[in-house]
């Protein structure tokens, strides 16, 4: 017998064939030319968008719903009728059921007479489970509405939808798989962009609205999903076996924020200047060139409480660090910065232990996709913490190692830019020291036999896969359901159809039907593989509490046992063995192709991407450019550390992927990259040469030639003057110009001009070290010694034909003089 695994399987290695790609540009999941990958237009066509039903309660007998009119016309008649289908196998049969027509409903239960509803009304009414006489298992439900609307006749008006499970006698011999649950813990961060870094303190916070204060809040929606785990983990029923086998998947981006917060914050639209002009005292008279103050931020102390509660269940259980704010993987590598992906993925679990105070799981990648591009399996090599400093000395370590690497070797000549290609190759991640896990559904990867839910990506990068089924179903939960780009689109919808409370209901229910689905009696069974749950993103408190619940009620029934996650992604050592007896080689790259198996509309476009990796470029220079002064507390690197972060919110998963919030995630990303934009226009324009106007006039050949850097940092500046002029003509540039944080220096040239030539035209900048220009480029016209001794020449001749004209009217006259009488 072929398990439903292995035909799982087998079906996700033909849907390899059509991988995914990113969109030229952000799309609406509106426009035609997408709104098919969002959600099929054969599903559920008939639903009413301003009539419907959303489930309030519901336990194993009874459903209390809330019936509404949102039209703008009256619906009389209206009646609710429970329906169910068929109990369900696996779990992605039920959710191919959730998106069928009524006819895959085909068993009534006693209608539920409403009467009328006026628009904006709405009406509570409970239905009695039991008639249903509901099968032992998992069975789609349907809360079918029918009524009149306006003048028309009665019709069909939509449907609630979710999944019910009936407990039944356990199977005979069965055995008893794992259940690894993984809890997000993550927000949007909204500082406004163009922060840059300060010393010895963080820069004051500047955030863009109160929203993330009003989820730390008392009944806020961080604020309730912590108080739901950590009850659950500690006081619930099975707290111990619920601890072992959960976790909380934490931002790190979001902590971070959170813990400056406790400091004081202040709530503004935008950010004051960078940057100071020049400006006379008498034209600063009156002027008011300063920007919006803001208002003082009104949840410190909430913020302060919720960090404390987070500590204290961090510090009680397991804790694995998400990509800093939840940025998308494969778009952070697709920049091709190594600096970006760095702190997507390396810096997080040393913030989670400075700030909370216990180590997390580490090697873990989580990427909210649900998949990995094979350029972004490449750079997971720098998600390995072994031997990682991070949390001892930040990024600056490394970047000074590998600045030191990248330096001007002492052969080069003085003076001259080094070019890119005599660089030492540095590029691409290393192979870890220990293999790094990262997450992914299982229909897209194709793993090796014998080697379970694990498949290796590249040299020490391995998938740990769980249920595609389950993490799309899990996914479509909470107030912003994702669209999953693993997702069959043949089952996709708008799953806001559904009411945040029946997705959570569906997703209890799904993962015991997951628990189910490994549960095979017989000999031929193999060892169930651990059950890996993963919700969304922006999961809710009552999400996370009907999953606890379920896996709760499954340890107590003996139905899974609980398996921490770092045993859950940690291969046997037959697997491991299984694993490692399949190298990577082009022969066999094809067996282990790996990816979204379907369209991914959500994923970030080309265009977003370019921008981040020409904004992540322009950073490194930025960073280049400046030099660490013993002086001044502020290193370089943590000088532009804030415009990364920038970059990174910008490419954030979070709600992307979600048909509501798609158009406001990527809208606040152009917003966020104009910005950043903008601000690292202003720094690298505060670094500037000043030439000494139009015409510079040499008396003798040996005259020097004096140009003025000044530099708007807040670090010295260590550039090369470069030029460019015609041929024949030499600057003899000093090989390094140091101009001082907050000021300026002459710089002193000799040069040799071509004699022949009137004016020399040159163009001189500033640039690194490593040939990256850093200043605009400026004109400079100089007056040689030809040019000087030919305008010499012909002022003198205009003199003296001046003198003899002169001489001659004098003369003329007083001959006209004497001729007179």
């Amino acid at each position: 017998m072929i398990r439903a695994r292995g035909l799982a399987a087998a079906a996700a290695l033909l849907c390899l064939s059509t991988p995914a790609y990113a969109l030229p540009a952000p799309v609406s999941p509106s426009d035609p030319a997408v709104a098919d990958q969002w959600a099929n237009p054969s599903v559920r066509p008939d639903e009413h968008g301003g009539i419907g039903a959303d489930v309030l309660e519901a336990d194993a007998r009874r459903v209390v719903l809330t019936v509404f009119n949102d039209s703008d016309e009256v619906v009389s008649g209206l009646t609710v009728t429970p329906r169910h289908a068929d109990a369900v196998p696996t779990v992605g049969e039920a959710r191919r059921i959730l998106s069928l027509s009524g006819e895959a409903y085909p068993y009534y239960g006693t209608s539920r007479e409403v009467g009328d509803l006026a628009p904006g009304e709405r009406r509570e009414v409970a239905l009695n489970l039991a008639p249903l006489d509901l099968p032992p298992g998992t069975t789609p439900l349907m809360f079918a509405l029918t009524g009149a609307v306006g003048e028309s006749g009665v019709d069909y008006l939509g449907s609630e939808r979710m999944l019910h499970t009936v407990d039944g006698d356990p199977l005979e011999d069965a055995q008893t798989p794992g259940v690894s649950l993984v809890v997000p813990v993550t927000a949007l961060v909204d500082i406004v962009p163009g922060e840059t870094g300060q010393a010895p303190a963080d820069p004051p916070l500047i955030l863009e609205s109160e929203q993330l204060a009003g989820q730390l809040a008392p009944g806020g929606r961080l604020t309730e999903l912590l108080d739901a785990y950590a009850t659950a983990t500690t006081t619930g029923p099975n707290a111990a076996e619920l601890r072992q086998g959960s976790c909380l998947a934490i931002d790190p981006a979001l902590v971070d924020t959170v813990s400056r917060m406790t400091e004081g914050y202040t709530v503004a639209e935008e950010r004051p200047s960078l940057t100071k002009k020049a400006q006379r005292l008498r034209d600063s008279w009156g002027s008011d060139e300063e920007s919006d103050a803001g208002e003082p931020g009104r949840g410190a102390a909430d913020a302060q409480e919720w960090l404390s509660r987070l500590s204290a269940t961090a510090a009680a259980g397991c804790t694995v660090a998400l990509p800093w704010a939840n940025g998308d993987v494969n778009a952070v590598a697709a920049t091709e910065d190594e600096w970006l992906f760095r702190e997507l993925v390396q810096r997080g679990p040393a913030t989670l232990q400075s700030e909370l105070g216990a180590a997390p799981a580490g090697n873990v990648v989580i990427p909210a996709s649900g998949y990995v591009t094979e350029q972004a399996a490449t750079a997971l090599g720098w998600a390995d913490q072994t031997g990682s400093t991070v949390l001892e000395q930040g990024m600056r370590a490394a970047w000074e190692a590998s600045a030191a690497a990248r330096a001007p070797q002492p052969a080069a000549e003085e003076g001259t830019a080094l070019e890119s290609t005599d660089l030492p190759d540095i590029s691409g991640a290393p192979a870890p020291q220990n293999p790094v896990q990262v997450l992914v559904a299982d229909n897209t990867v194709w793993g090796v036999p014998g080697s379970g839910n694990f498949a290796r990506l590249s040299p020490g990068i391995t998938a740990v896969t769980y249920p595609g089924a389950l993490g799309a179903l899990l996914a479509a939960t909470g107030p912003s359901p994702q669209t999953t780009g693993y997702s069959n689109p043949d089952s996709r919808f708008d799953y806001r159809l559904d009411s945040a409370a029946a997705r959570a209901s569906t997703a209890g229910s799904a993962l015991r039907l997951a628990v189910a689905e490994q549960t095979l009696p017989g000999d031929w069974a193999q060892a169930p593989e651990p059950v890996l749950a993963l919700p969304a993103s922006l999961v809710d408190a009552r999400t996370a509490a009907a999953l606890l619940s379920a896996a709760a009620e499954l340890f107590a029934a003996d139905a899974a046992t609980p398996v921490p996650l770092d045993r859950a992604v940690t291969p046997e050592p037959e697997q491991a063995e299984e694993l490692d007896s399949q190298p990577l080689s082009p022969q066999t790259l094809g067996v282990t192709r790996f990816g979204s198996p379907y369209a991914d509309p959500a994923a970030v476009s080309d265009t977003e991407v370019l921008r981040a990796g020409q904004q992540a470029r322009y950073t490194d220079d930025l960073t280049r450019m400046t030099v660490n002064d013993p002086g001044i507390n502020l290193s370089r690197y943590g000088f532009t550390l804030p415009l990364r972060r920038d970059v990174l919110t910008s490419l954030t998963a979070t709600s992307r992927s979600s048909i509501g919030g798609y158009g406001d995630v990527v809208a606040a990303a152009d917003r966020r990259l104009d910005a950043n934009r903008r601000t690292l226009q202003d720094l690298r324009g505060s670094v500037a040469l000043i030439p000494p106007g139009n015409v510079y006039t040499r008396a003798s050949e040996s005259s020097p030639l004096l140009i003025v850097a000044e530099n708007g940092l807040p670090l010295p500046v260590d550039a090369e003057l470069v030029y460019s002029g015609p041929e024949g003509a030499t600057v003899d540039v000093p090989g390094r110009v140091h101009i001082p944080a907050y000021g300026s220096i002459t710089v002193q040239m000799t040069a040799d001009l071509p004699a022949e030539q009137d004016q020399t035209q040159l163009t001189l900048w500033l640039a690194t070290r490593d040939g990256s220009p850093i200043s605009t480029p400026v004109d400079i016209t100089v007056q040689t010694r030809a040019g000087i001794v030919g305008t010499y020449g012909i002022a003198l001749l205009f003199v003296v034909g001046l003198s003899l004209l002169l001489l001659f009217r004098v003369g003329r006259h007083r001959r006209r003089q004497r001729q007179r009488p």
